[in-house]
């Protein structure tokens, strides 16, 4: 049961328990992978691990749909609760923010920090050999870029679908999104895909030391977002598929699954500069290539 005041827009959608379900999977999922990483609990782990996993899948599988119901088939979404969850998203981004910006103060205080000056003298540490920046990870950068730059134009023909009148040209405008949206979705695969070759050339490991550890936490938390990204794009692009942003349906999830698709491209953007071409110009002087 809902209730609404036509004139207003305001309303109250029903509870939904899946927040706190969610909360819990990530609760679960992260003080398992520290039990993992201390040794911990011994076969206790993989279990915690596991039931986590599904209770986050699940958790998150039926809120998407809730939503996508409420939004879709119910015509709940007025312009209050719309004006609501995009700042919800936004709240929730810069959290994320806030999140990555603790690895990265951790990676400067380990290179130019305390540690840096008493213990290792140098960054990146004697014997570890960082890994070149213009070759894998400039690479990763462009696709990662570039899917931005698609999906951004999937948002933008999304949006001429939703206004068009014209059944040939709204058409039109919905193949184009579709069409847009998988070249970003394909890109992001492919991110990961080159990334996951890096992790295998690799010269050293999390265990490695603080520059090890901070270089895998930091790549490892964006990659997973990169694939929560992808999720959300591809559920979008079978939303566009059938019909659910079209004449009159608001595309505020497109919308959240764009904007979250570009903060992964800026977070990597910032990795790109600061944990690939920084300790490159330490250890050879130059911010360029070298041969």
């Amino acid at each position: 049961m809902f209730f609404s005041i036509g004139r207003t827009g305001y309303q109250l959608l029903e509870r939904s328990p899946w927040p706190l379900e969610v909360a819990f999977g990530v609760l679960g999922l992260t003080s398992s992978a520290v039990m993992f990483f201390h040794s911990e609990m011994g076969d206790m782990v993989p279990l915690l691990m596991g039931l986590s996993f599904l209770t986050l899948l699940h958790g998150v599988v039926r809120w998407w749909m809730d939503m996508v119901f409420e939004s879709t088939f119910k015509g709940q979404y007025t312009s209050f609760v719309i004006l609501n969850i995009r700042w919800g998203f936004k709240l929730f981004v810069l959290s994320e923010v806030f999140f990555f910006f603790s690895f990265f103060w951790a990676w400067f205080y380990a290179g130019i920090g305390e540690i840096s000056v008493k213990l290792m003298g140098k960054w990146p540490p004697v014997g570890v050999k960082a890994i070149y920046p213009w070759r894998i990870p400039f690479l990763n950068l462009l696709l990662l870029v570039t899917s931005g730059a698609f999906s951004q134009s999937s948002k933008w023909a999304v949006k001429c679908h939703s206004k068009e009148l014209d059944v040939k040209m709204g058409r039109y405008y919905q193949l184009a999104a579709l069409g847009l949206l998988l070249v970003s979705i394909i890109l992001g695969t492919l991110f990961l895909y080159v990334q996951s070759q890096e992790y295998y050339w690799c010269s050293y490991s999390i265990s490695d030391g603080v520059f090890g550890c901070s270089f895998y936490m930091l790549t490892g938390f964006h990659g997973m977002h990169v694939m929560a990204g992808l999720i959300f794009l591809v559920v979008c692009w079978f939303r566009i598929l059938l019909f659910h942003f079209s004449y009159r349906h608001t595309c505020v999830g497109l919308l959240n699954a764009v904007y979250y698709w570009h903060f992964v491209d800026i977070i990597w953007i910032f990795l790109y500069f600061l944990v690939y071409l920084w300790p490159h110009k330490l250890l050879t002087g130059t911010w360029l290539w070298t041969f």
